[in-house]
């Protein structure tokens, strides 16, 4: 193998600069200078251990940058350090003094000599003294000379910035924190403001500043900013652990704004990586604002919750304590080398913490804050079993169950040991309370209450018995049997007096049959109850009219079924039944959105959003957030799902709750607010990853693509798109891998990496075609052959527009969407073809676009078509021609197109000037 040249050796030092910061860079530039020093190359050895300072500094490992730092400084004062590297050696000295103060094995008079020695050297070469006052505030303020730092600070504000400040993002940065120290946390937010809107070349940057600024939005009530502040920067930093400096300041705002649940997350989440802490310091402060969340934990109930880390196990209470005593010591270690007692005061002040707000809300995937439990007071009951099971039957026929579970409760303490019809009546309570998830047992203990019923000469209440046990066999998949059960029931119920348990035996029956899908039977028997419910509650009266809106709307009769389910709704509200009314409310809207009448659906269903059960809750926020994308009420819509995953986990139902994240994070990303998008959509892979249901996992990565690409995370987002298109591919959906390629070229093309986004609009088109969708695949090859034009390859672009023409010459129609297409061929066609020299081929393509677009009313595309021509007519020598297209393209154009009327009057006045 031939050894490497010098020149091989600069550019291994460049390829090493030019890699991310972290261990693959520190060790790339460590073999380069054992490299260098072998070869006995002094400039690159010199230049090297430059590089390996910038590399330990931002790669995690600041200690190790004090011996090249050292090294540098010595050769520089022996001269033979080359002079070119000046600016790089002096610009270290910020670093080196920073990292000398965050470790405090190293002596305080170090530190002092070493500003010292950097206020000299600056001083000596003309550099300016903002960052030297800078660090002598960070040393003054560590050690707690409060004064000094302040009026360090002053010096700083005052110096003129010079080549050696910090960037424009990182040195407000710095004073934020300075004046969040003490307590100036109006001046730190004015300190920031004028950058915060601009745009950043520093790594460090917007997530250094903006979680600076986390403590003083809180301070001042800037509640809003500061949620959006910490969401927006710990979705990028939580994957980096050279970050892991910015997360202290993370966990202190969870613990500061009641969202210690979540902090608690972040600890567990980042808890191993502790062992890299770039510093004492850094692992100071971690511990301490991690304890401050654990000991919030702890005070709300939960010290006994567990918390998993790399050794196993351990409870939210011993964690606490160990990461305690594990922040004072390191505490104690800075104050005896500072001789003051300043980091042990702050730690503490830390660790004693109490929330600002109670709990800032920062989207639904961060839970909200876990409280004590507590028992609820007990309900004022009756004394005697009878009347306790008298008030339980009341409540679950109004579908009062947990109020029906209390007076069985009590039930069961007063009667252990029930017999005859009082036996019945608490097995028919059993049954009740099961029937949902364990029908075989409701069937069971029904019908041995309906023996017993007998047993005591209770008709009525063995057929009641009996009729319920009917419909749960249905529920069973026993129709035959069920269908049987219920006729006979409802038959002898007729002859024995009891109108009310006569009506609600034909409604069961009648629900059996719906469920059969015999809809004409199921209106007869409806028929039947209605004409047999002349003096029964209001509440069941209502039951009837919702049902027989519902069979209605099935029979195709939706116009009709409206008035009945509007009756249910209004007779469970005068009933004061809120969770009936809730369901009659949600079907009635149904109805409403499924007759067009969005608007009226909308405020139909919205009061249903009261109802208590968080599962019937979920489906009313499900109905109202489609409703309000569908009018786009955005905002509204995010809200309405957002609610929605909070009853479903409320309700223990998680791969129901992933599915509604699916929903919020498409309406936040319509609304604009990528980052509830990206919250949502990350909190429904992490369900759905553990099922099967590979479609929606695609569909949640989608989702997550596009909100990554909003937030201008352009390289997660590829990666999302590329398993999207995967999955798509092998499933065979060949229109689903069609627009994740087309979105995969976009996203490239945005990127300027043409060729790649060239050939990602040839797979998209590749697809479109074999799930003939022609329209789709002329889009994806005109888009591929400007892609193609842009990386100059021009043989392909003409090559690929070749056959965009002849796709957009062969679609069958002549819909908006195909006139469109064949006039965008026509105008990229003009553009590749005017590019490549070739204008008299261009010009017809051109001419033709302006027709197309004018045809379509596309006022502006027809004024980029018109401008073109203009211009290839002049390449043509024709410029006659061109002024007059131009002046007739602007008389075709409407008045009201003034922009476009401009854009050509222009193009006219410069060839006017020719």
């Amino acid at each position: 193998m031939t050894a490497p040249t010098e020149e091989d050796l600069w550019n291994r030092l460049g390829s090493a600069r030019a890699l991310p910061f972290g261990k693959g860079q520190i060790a790339a530039t460590e073999s380069l200078v054992r490299t260098a020093d072998a070869e006995r190359l002094p400039d690159l050895q010199y230049a090297a251990r430059l590089s390996l300072v910038r590399a330990y500094t931002h790669g995690g490992e600041p200690a190790k940058s004090f011996v090249p730092f050292a090294w540098c400084l010595a050769k520089h004062d022996q001269g033979e350090g080359n002079e070119r590297w000046d600016y790089i050696l002096f610009w270290s000295f910020k670093s080196i003094v920073t990292s000398l103060t965050d470790f405090p094995e190293v002596p305080l008079d170090r530190t002092y000599a070493v500003l010292d020695d950097m206020e000299r050297r600056y001083r000596a070469a003309g550099y300016a003294m903002n960052p030297v006052h800078q660090h002598r505030q960070i040393v003054a303020r560590h050690v707690g000379d409060h004064e000094t730092a302040v009026e360090q600070y002053r010096l700083w504000a005052a110096a003129p910035r010079g080549e050696m400040s910090d960037c424009v993002g990182c040195e407000p940065s710095a004073k934020v924190a300075h004046l969040s120290r003490y307590g100036r946390f109006e001046e730190a937010i004015e300190v920031a403001e004028p950058v915060l809107g601009g745009t950043f070349t520093c790594s460090e940057q917007p997530n250094g500043i903006l979680s600076s600024l986390l403590l003083p939005f809180v301070r001042t009530g800037r509640l809003e900013e500061a949620a959006r502040a910490h969401r927006q920067v710990y979705r990028t930093i939580r994957h980096n652990r050279l970050d892991l400096d910015l997360l202290p300041r993370h966990l202190r705002f969870c613990a500061l704004t009641g969202n210690h649940v979540r902090g608690l997350e972040i600890l567990e989440r980042h808890l191993g990586w502790l062992a890299d802490a770039p510093s004492p310091d850094v692992e100071m402060e971690f511990c301490a604002v991690a304890a401050l969340n654990l000991r919030l934990v702890a005070d709300s109930g939960h010290g006994g919750t567990t918390v998993r880390r790399t050794d196993g196990e351990i409870s939210v209470q011993a964690l606490h304590d160990e990461l305690s005593e594990r922040a004072l010591g390191i505490a104690a270690r800075f104050d005896a080398r500072n001789g003051t007692s300043e980091q042990s005061d702050l730690i503490r002040d830390v660790l004693a913490s109490e929330p600002i707000v109670d709990h800032l809300p920062l989207s639904l995937t961060s839970p909200r804050p876990v409280s004590p439990p507590q028992t609820p007071a007990a309900p004022s009951l009756p004394d005697t079993p009878e009347e306790l099971a008298d008030l339980a039957d009341q409540h679950s026929r109004l579908s009062a169950y947990e109020a029906a579970e209390a007076a069985w409760a009590k039930f069961d303490e007063l009667c252990p040991e029930p017999a005859g019809s009082l036996l019945a009546r608490r097995l028919s309570g059993s049954a009740t309370a099961v029937v949902d998830t364990d029908p075989e047992a409701a069937v069971r203990d029904w019908l041995r209450a309906a023996e017993l019923f007998a047993a005591e000469g209770d008709e009525v209440a063995r057929h009641t018995a009996a009729s319920k046990a009917g419909l749960a066999r249905y529920q069973l998949g026993e129709p035959e049997s069920a269908l049987a059960a219920l006729a006979g029931t409802a038959e002898a119920l007729a002859g024995l007096g009891d109108v009310e348990q006569h009506v609600r035996a034909l409604l069961r029956w009648s629900l059996a049959l719906s469920g059969n899908d015999d809809l004409d039977a199921a209106l007869e028997i409806l028929g039947r109850a209605e004409a047999a419910a002349t003096e029964v509650p209001a509440e069941l009266t209502a039951r009837l009219l919702l049902l027989r809106g519902e069979l209605t709307a099935r029979s195709g009769r939706l116009d009709e079924a409206r008035e009945p389910a509007g009756r249910a709704v209004d007779l469970f509200a005068e009933a004061g039944l809120a969770e009936q009314e809730a369901w009659a409310r949600l079907i009635a809207g149904r109805m409403a959105a499924a007759s067009g009448e969005l608007e009226t659906a909308y405020a139909t269903v919205r009061p249903a959003e009261s109802a208590a059960s968080p599962g019937l809750r979920a489906q009313v926020r499900h109905t109202l957030g489609l409703l309000a994308s569908d009018l786009d009420l955005r905002d509204e819509a995010v809200a309405h799902y957002r609610g929605e995953v909070a009853d479903l986990v409320e309700a223990g139902d998680l791969s129901g709750a992933a599915l509604a994240q699916l929903g919020l994070a498409s309406a936040a990303e319509r609304a604009g607010d990528p980052l509830t998008a990206a919250d949502a959509a990350e909190a429904a892979i992490e369900v759905l990853e553990q099922g099967d249901d590979e479609d929606e996992l695609a569909r949640a990565r989608y989702l997550l693509a596009g909100a990554h690409r909003a937030l201008n995370q352009p390289d997660p987002a590829l990666t999302l798109l590329e398993q999207v298109l995967g999955h798509f591919a092998a499933a065979g959906n060949q229109p689903a891998a069609g627009q994740a390629a087309e979105t995969i070229g976009d996203l490239l093309d945005e990127l300027d990496r043409d060729a790649e986004a060239a050939s990602s609009y040839g797979r998209a088109a590749e697809y479109y075609t074999a799930a003939e969708l022609p329209v789709d695949a002329v889009r994806n090859l005109r888009q591929a052959a400007l892609s193609w034009q842009w990386t100059t390859e021009t043989d392909q672009a003409l090559s690929v527009l070749a056959e965009a023409e002849k796709s957009a010459a062969d679609l069958d129609g002549d819909e908006p969407p195909i006139r469109w297409e064949r006039a965008m061929v026509a105008l990229n066609g003009g553009k590749l073809l005017g590019a490549a020299e070739r204008p008299e081929q261009a010009l017809p393509r051109a001419t033709a676009a302006v027709e197309l677009f004018l045809a379509l009313d596309a006022t502006t595309e027809a004024a980029i078509a018109a401008g073109l021509r203009a211009r290839l007519l002049v390449d043509l020598g024709r410029p006659a021609e061109a002024r007059a297209a131009t002046q007739a393209a602007i008389e075709g154009l409407p008045p009201e197109a003034t922009e476009q009327i401009e854009r050509l009057e222009y193009i006219l006045a410069s060839l006017d000037a020719e």
